[in-house]
């Protein structure tokens, strides 16, 4: 089940096999029980997402860059440098 919900959600990007996956499944007693139920409370924005090309993953890892930056620069006496390594790693 797993590898089938991986394949409609990430690999295939089918709506029609992902909703057909949800309507099916059946609770087993495993933790694959809570991700389905979560999936189906949230069935619109999940089938969005995977009709959808777009992606805010190029923006989480210049998030994830800044915050790594900050981490490392925490003793920058001038705010205006920290600013411009920003743009360096950013560019």
């Amino acid at each position: 089940t797993y590898l089938a919900l991986h394949d409609a959600l990430m690999v295939k990007k089918h709506p029609t096999e992902l909703a057909n996956l949800l309507a099916t499944y059946e609770p087993n007693g495993t933790a694959m029980d809570m991700t389905i139920a979560t999936l189906k409370r949230h069935k619109v924005a999940v089938l969005a997402a995977v009709t959808s090309p777009y992606s805010n993953g190029p923006i989480e890892g210049v998030n994830r860059l800044i915050k790594s930056l900050k981490r490392s620069c925490f003793g920058f006496k001038n705010q205006l440098n920290f600013f411009k390594r920003i743009y360096q790693i950013t560019a």
